[in-house]
């Protein structure tokens, strides 16, 4: 039985094949096209190049695809050379299935949170979903709340906002603080980075502009509206650019404690409702990893879990999983092991020495026999490496498998990466990858965070130990690996600890700024050349630029 499910919405596209119930591939189209969130398209939308990469994987075409299952809210352009043979489904259904279905659990509560959803009609007006609460079990997915938000105007535009949506507040905010991707879309993600630089000047009047209450979140238009004019006002007032700088950052701050404000209480209302002892989350508010600790920390969920793809760029691995166990075509037993993100194609030997063939006047190459202890000494020696190994991983966080590593020992390391690899702001924090076993030691945490989606606090004595990897706050967005999961980088971080004690690395996306993460070797040759890093690790080949003559 073969399901391919395709995802997205107006961006971040992608496709997933499961073959008799076992999740095959999963690739996001922008890895493919080369342009970030696949935003803006047109025609090219069509060739669905995700679809043709998974099914490569199975050695299987369209035609031996018993089942296609894509979200309504996808875009149709991308699913129009399938024609008929689409079965749509909710796109909170997708996104609810794509974390339980990956789960550990058994049953579980499901939260799913993001701007905007599948749309319905009351009265001739326009809704879409916003949050949908569930619970999940081996006979499915059933709701137990589900909350619309009105559309906010009455234009058909890709960036519609909906009342009543806490993900539509947060990216709304994050547009008027200035924070875009190259596409136009908002970048949430840096308001969150940015927050724990700010004051909790503006907290108190956020709050003011919605209202929650047994479980829902209202915001008007107007209440937005309101929200966004009070950001350009206090902008306007500021005057000079140091003095916006710290509006930005208070707004923030603000917006950040409005979200975690938010999500515990719609979790407690959740926990309350069903009883569970464990909780998934996804959608675009799921990749707010500060909250999801949090929830941790002050519900009484106990256990918690994320589907790495938590975006709409997960969408498709739901749709699929959901056609798999919650339509009849296999029964829902969770696996005892840990979900694995690394979902996509493997490049041979033969592609990577073509790959630095192309360049092969550029660059210096070698092939150490111990690979882990000569990449950790060069690390350790401060060299920024680019680490090129197995099936690329599904999602926005790079999770060690198309990774830039350094040395988080070193003061000026996030600043030099920021400044000559990544080309990004440098209020920007990077993330720890530390060994499973050891998190304790350096992170006030124990519960394994593979997916990069928890942020706990480095302990007060490490903060000196691993300075690039503490944010101003004190906080990590943590990373943790085991053998099982991704044995290579367990390797290299056992390494890394023999040569220097500390058993964490600073990882980041092999990409540079505004760019998808890179997929093939060929884009890893090309990013390393024409960025600040050192090293390129490609497989088991070690790569140097040559000196210029």
């Amino acid at each position: 039985m073969r399901i391919l499910g395709l995802g997205g919405s107006h961006h971040d596209f992608c496709a997933c094949l499961v073959q008799d119930g076992r999740v095959v591939s999963a690739v996001e189209e922008e890895r493919l096209t080369r342009k970030k969130a696949a935003f803006g398209l047109g025609p090219r939308l069509q060739r669905c190049l995700a679809a043709d990469y998974v099914l490569a994987e199975a050695d299987a075409s369209p035609g031996d695809v018993d089942l296609i299952v894509a979200n309504d809210l996808l875009n149709r352009v991308y699913a129009l050379r399938f024609k008929d043979r689409v079965t749509w489904i909710g796109h909170h259904l997708s996104h609810a299935a794509s974390t339980f279905y990956t789960s550990p659990f058994e049953r579980s509560a499901v939260l799913v949170m993001d701007g905007r959803g599948s749309e319905i009609t009351r009265n001739g007006e326009r809704f879409g979903e916003t949050i949908t609460f569930y619970t999940g079990d081996g006979s499915g997915l059933r709701v137990v709340r589900a909350l619309h938000g009105r559309l906010g105007t009455a234009a058909r535009r890709l960036d519609d906002t909906y009342e009543d949506s806490i993900g539509g507040m947060y990216e709304a905010v994050s547009k008027a603080i200035g924070f875009f991707t190259s596409g136009g879309m908002g970048a949430p993600g840096k308001t969150m980075g940015l927050a724990p630089y700010g004051t909790a000047r503006y907290v108190k009047e956020v709050a003011e502009l919605y209202h929650l209450d047994d479980g829902e979140f209202r915001q008007s238009t107007r209440q937005l509206n309101r929200l966004l004019a009070l950001i350009a006002q206090e902008l306007k007032r500021a005057g000079n650019a140091e003095a916006q700088d710290e509006v930005r950052a208070d707004v923030a701050y603000a917006v950040q404690a409005a979200t975690e404000h938010v999500v515990l209480e719609l979790a407690r209302w959740l926990h309350a409702r069903t009883g569970a002892r464990t909780l998934c989350l996804a959608g675009g508010v799921a990749l707010n990893s500060v909250t999801n600790f949090k929830i941790l920390q002050e519900t009484p969920f106990e256990e918690l879990h994320i589907v790495p793809a938590a975006g709409d760029h997960g969408t498709a691995l739901g749709a699929a999983l959901h056609a798999t166990y919650g339509q009849g075509h296999g029964s829902w037993i969770p696996s005892p092991e840990a979900f694995s993100p690394y979902l996509g194609r493997l490049y041979t030997e033969t592609e990577m020495r073509a790959a630095l063939a192309t360049h092969g006047d550029r660059l210096r190459v070698s092939r150490p026999d111990d690979l882990f202890v000569h990449v950790a000494e060069e690390l350790a020696a401060g060299a920024v490496t680019g680490w090129f190994q197995g099936r690329s991983e599904i999602g926005p966080r790079a999770l060690g498998n198309r990774s830039i590593l350094a040395d988080p020992r070193r003061p000026d390391m996030k600043d030099r990466i920021n400044a000559k690899v990544k080309h990004r702001e440098p209020f920007r924090p990077f993330a720890p990858v530390v060994l499973e076993e050891r998190q304790g030691e350096f992170f006030t945490s124990e519960v394994p965070t593979p997916y990069m989606l928890l942020v706990p606090a480095v302990r007060e004595e490490k903060q000196k130990v691993v300075p690039a990897v503490t944010h101003v706050d004190g906080s990590a967005r943590l990373q943790t690996v085991t053998a099982e999961l991704n044995p290579k980088l367990h390797g290299l971080l056992t390494a890394f600890d023999k040569v220097t004690g500390v058993p964490v690395l600073l990882n980041t996306s092999f990409n540079d700024n505004e760019e998808p993460i890179v997929e093939t070797a060929q884009e890893a040759v090309r990013c390393f050349l024409s960025t600040g890093m050192d090293l390129l690790v490609l497989g088991d080949f070690v790569v140097r630029k040559a000196a210029a003559s």
